[in-house]
């Protein structure tokens, strides 16, 4: 569960960062496009500009009113004044050295045509120099023409290639977008097929607690009533034995809730103390229910060694190998052997039960699964997971061999301290 929604946040992580890429390439646009300005005082600039300067040069030739030529000398020095404007930041639309150079050269020309218009009193006089200084000028507007066509051009350029650029980055970022979205539509269809699975099987699980349950209390309340211990002394006897057995089916089955609701929550730790192995063995012994009339064998070679480790969840890593193999085998022998071996400890059980195909290894320790290959069988189907979750807690290992109708074989090691 952890991975998977690790791999979620990752995704959305890798999702989030390309949405900000094309956003941001997109902006890339944007500002590029607010530095171009398309209207009259970029794209026709140097047109507006010459113009300016060709009007006052009529005015110049074709009229004797003085403010007629001040009027165009003002408005073609508001054109230069509007380029200088444009060019004095490094984000602005004209900013290029080149342009610099000749905006300057031309506003300080402009300012000498002013000098020669009003220093000389004479019309013809002033004419002739101010159309001789004029023809002068031409050359620097000719060339500041050709640099604004050049930078009008480079930005037009650049921002085609932008443009080009980002809407192959969009194309890439929107595929990989679909393929992401994907991913996540299968994780989380996986996620809701293991959730509806994992309900199922606690339905399934609920069902099996009250069937088990209430078998076992029905038969203790049927034993209760034929109980006649006048007339029938030893018919009674038998039936407390049948109480005693069902009352200690109820006593293990709910002591499996409990532990698999800890294991769920999290709330599992070892509560350590010192033993002896024989002591051990002797509640596995007392403990193990022998109703499919299966015969045990118990084997170890240091009982009489002292460790130290959790008593309890060791007794419920055995008596639920034993378990599971009791109730998968009828009239058979079932092995327990147990051997100290530095500080681990070798549990080996094997029974010559039905088995169960090696191939579905994996799903043996879920929850709510009987282990069982060819029909159900009794129980709650927590014994093993309970036996994973144990075996992991002790920093152990659990392997199993298995074929079907001929038996299964767990070998548990786990980690222990010798006293």
């Amino acid at each position: 569960m952890k991975r998977t929604y690790l791999y979620v946040v990752i995704l959305a992580l890798v999702f989030t960062v390309m949405i900000f890429s094309t956003i941001n390439k997109f902006n890339g646009v944007r500002e590029q496009y607010k530095t171009i300005e398309p209207n009259l005082d970029n794209y026709s600039t140097a047109e507006i500009t010459m113009l300016a300067f060709e009007r006052m040069k009529v005015a110049l030739l074709s009229t004797e009113n003085n403010n007629e030529f001040l009027i165009r000398k003002k408005i073609f020095d508001s054109k230069i004044k509007i380029l200088e404007n444009k060019s004095d930041n490094n984000i602005d639309f004209f900013y290029d050295n080149e342009f610099l150079i000749l905006i300057k050269k031309i506003r300080n020309q402009s300012e000498q045509l002013s000098m020669i218009y009003s220093a000389n009193a004479n019309i013809a006089d002033r004419k002739l120099k101010t159309l001789s200084f004029m023809n002068d000028m031409q050359p620097t507007l000719t060339d500041l023409q050709e640099v604004i066509y050049r930078i009008q051009i480079s930005h037009f350029y650049a921002t085609k290639n932008i443009i080009k650029d980002n809407s192959t980055y969009t194309k890439y970022y929107a595929l990989l977008c679909i393929f992401l979205s994907f991913i996540l539509i299968m994780l989380l269809w996986r996620h809701i097929t293991k959730l509806k699975e994992t309900l199922l099987k606690k339905n399934i699980f609920i069902s099996a607690i009250y069937h088990e349950l209430s078998s076992s209390i029905q038969k203790i309340q049927l034993s209760s009533e034929m109980i006649d211990i006048h007339n029938d002394v030893f018919g009674a006897a038998r039936y407390i034995n049948n109480i005693k057995l069902h009352s200690n089916k109820i006593f293990h089955q709910t002591r499996e809730i409990l532990e698999y609701s800890k294991i769920e929550i999290g709330n599992i730790q070892l509560n350590e103390s010192t033993f002896y192995l024989k002591d051990l063995l002797h509640e596995v012994a007392s403990s193990f229910d022998n109703t499919n009339g299966n015969a045990v064998s118990i084997n170890c070679t240091s009982k009489n060694r002292r460790i130290r480790s959790d008593k309890q969840k060791l007794l419920s890593i055995i008596i639920n190998l034993l378990d599971n193999a009791n109730k998968n085998t009828k009239n058979g022998t079932i092995y327990l052997s147990l051997k100290l071996v530095d500080s681990f400890l070798y549990l080996y059980v094997k029974d010559n039960g039905c088995g169960f195909d090696i191939k579905n290894i994996n799903t043996l320790y879920r929850p709510f699964n009987q282990g069982a290959e060819k029909e159900t069988r009794q129980g709650l189907g927590l014994g093993l997971t309970i036996i994973k979750n144990y075996v992991k807690i002790f920093n152990g290992k659990i392997r199993a061999r298995s074929r079907l109708n001929m038996g299964s074989t767990f070998l548990v090691r786990v980690a222990v301290e010798p006293a």
